[in-house]
C-alpha cells in the first residue's frame, strides 16, 4: 500500500480477468477441503475483499469494479457443510436460526465468515472478509494529521463513519494499534467477532467478544460495564441503537477515550443520527457536542483501471467553532464549515476526491458515488 496526501492508494497486486485467471489460481488445487482451498485463495497473491461461495457457483472474489471467478468446479452442498462444521460445530442449529458470523485465524490472515442459508434455506452460502495479519501502521493509510491528533488524545468520542465496507474497522485497528504501540494504557475493546487481534506492546489490550457465545451480551452491556474495568481507551465496534448511543457519550464524559463506528454517509449525517439517537433535544445536542473529539467519514474509490481502491476522508476535528455548530444543531452549517476546510483542522471529502478525477485517478462518476457533497462536487466539474 502506498500512501499519499490526496487519496491512499490501495493497490491490487495482480489483476483478475473474467475467466479463471491464469495467475496464482493455476496451483489451486480443486480437490482439498474448504478451509484448504480458502487459504489457497489467502495465499494466491491475488489481492480482493471479500471471497463469495454460493452452492452450485465457482470460488468468486470481490474487487473493486467487479466479481469474477477463481475456482472453475462449483461449490457444493457437502462444501459449504464441511466448512461450517470447520467454523462451528453448533452451526445446523444456529442456522436455523439466522445467519452466523465466526471470525478465525488461518496461517497468516484471519478472516471473518458471513454464513448463511438462501433460497428458502435449501442452498447454502458464505461471505468471507479477509483482514491483514497485522493492523496497518497509521501513517501509512494516508489519513492525514487530523488522525494523528484523534490518537494522541485522552478522553472525547472519536466516530468513524461510513457505509459497510469502506474500511472502518481497518482504521480503527490501526488507530488502536498506534496508541498501543506509542503509549501505556488500557485498551479495551467490544467487537462482533473480533476481526483483528491486537499484540499487547506499550499498552494492555482487552478485546472482548460481543454475542451468546462471547464475553459479553450486547455492546450496551460491555459499554455498560467498562468504567468498571478502568480502560483508558474504548473501542464500541459499532453504534447500532440508542441505548450505545448513550453509553459511548456518557464513557467519553467519564474519563476514557472513546472510539466507536456508525453507519452514515457523511460527517454531517453522522452528527445528525448521534443527535437523533441520544433523543433529538437540545440537552442531547450540549452533551454530544461536549463530548465528541472528531468524526471521519471514509469510502473506497475504485481506480480509472478498477485494479486499486483509493482510500478518501473527510474529517471534522470538534473545535470551539464545530461544537457551536454542533450545539445548535446545524447541519447545514457544518457541511458548509467542512466545504471551507473548518479552522484548518476539518476537510470535505471532495478535497481528496477532487485532485483523483483531475487526474484521472478515479471517474467522475464513482467520485459522485462516492462523495458526500455531490452538489459541491458537480459544481467543481460543471457536470
Amino acid at each position: 500500500m502506498k500512501a499519499q496526501s490526496k487519496g491512499t492508494e490501495w493497490q491490487v497486486t495482480e489483476q483478475i480477468e473474467l475467466s479463471m485467471p491464469d495467475n496464482g489460481a493455476a496451483d489451486f488445487d480443486e480437490g482439498g477441503s474448504m478451509i484448504e482451498r480458502i487459504i489457497g485463495v489467502l495465499n494466491s497473491g491475488i489481492a480482493f475483499s471479500d471471497i463469495f461461495l454460493h452452492e452450485g457457483s465457482p470460488i468468486m472474489l470481490k474487487q473493486p469494479k467487479r466479481l469474477v471467478p477463481f475456482s472453475g468446479e462449483p461449490v457444493t452442498a457437502a462444501d459449504m457443510k464441511e466448512l461450517y462444521r470447520a467454523l462451528d460445530p453448533e452451526w445446523e442449529t444456529k442456522i436455523q436460526q439466522r445467519a452466523f458470523d465466526k471470525a478465525v485465524d488461518l496461517n497468516s490472515a484471519r478472516i471473518r465468515a458471513n454464513c448463511f442459508t438462501y433460497g428458502a434455506r435449501r442452498q447454502y452460502g458464505c461471505v468471507i472478509r479477509r483482514f491483514p495479519a497485522a493492523p496497518i501502521p497509521l501513517v501509512q493509510l494516508g489519513l492525514g494529521s487530523e488522525a494523528l491528533e484523534f490518537v494522541g488524545a485522552r478522553r472525547g468520542l472519536v466516530l468513524v463513519v461510513g457505509d459497510t465496507g469502506q474500511g472502518k474497522s481497518t482504521t480503527i485497528a490501526s488507530m488502536l494499534d498506534h496508541i498501543n504501540s506509542t503509549r501505556p494504557a488500557h485498551i479495551l475493546t467490544f467487537e462482533d467477532p473480533i476481526e483483528q487481534l491486537l499484540t499487547p506492546k506499550k499498552s494492555l489490550v482487552t478485546q472482548r467478544e460481543v454475542g451468546p457465545e462471547g464475553d459479553v451480551e450486547s455492546f450496551y452491556q460491555g459499554a455498560l460495564d467498562a468504567l468498571r474495568e478502568r480502560p483508558d481507551v474504548v473501542m464500541i465496534g459499532e453504534i447500532r441503537e440508542a441505548a450505545v448511543a448513550y453509553e459511548a457519550v456518557a464513557l467519553a464524559e467519564a474519563g476514557p477515550l472513546v472510539f466507536a463506528t456508525l453507519h452514515a454517509r457523511s460527517v454531517d449525517f453522522a452528527i445528525a443520527k448521534m443527535h437523533r439517537l441520544l433523543g433529538g433535544t437540545e440537552t442531547a445536542a450540549q452533551a454530544l457536542a461536549h463530548a465528541l473529539r472528531g468524526v471521519l467519514c471514509q469510502a473506497l474509490v475504485p481506480s480509472l483501471d478498477g485494479e486499486r481502491n483509493f482510500l478518501v476522508t473527510e474529517c471534522l476535528s470538534v473545535t470551539r467553532a464545530a461544537a457551536d455548530l454542533i450545539e445548535a444543531r446545524a447541519y447545514d452549517g457544518i457541511r458548509a464549515f467542512l466545504n471551507k476546510g473548518g479552522d484548518g483542522k476539518s476537510h470535505a471529502m471532495n478535497t481528496h476526491l477532487q485532485p483523483l478525477v483531475s487526474q484521472k485517478r478515479v471517474s467522475l462518476e464513482d467520485a459522485r458515488l462516492a462523495t458526500t457533497d455531490r452538489v459541491q462536487l458537480d459544481q467543481i466539474f460543471k457536470y
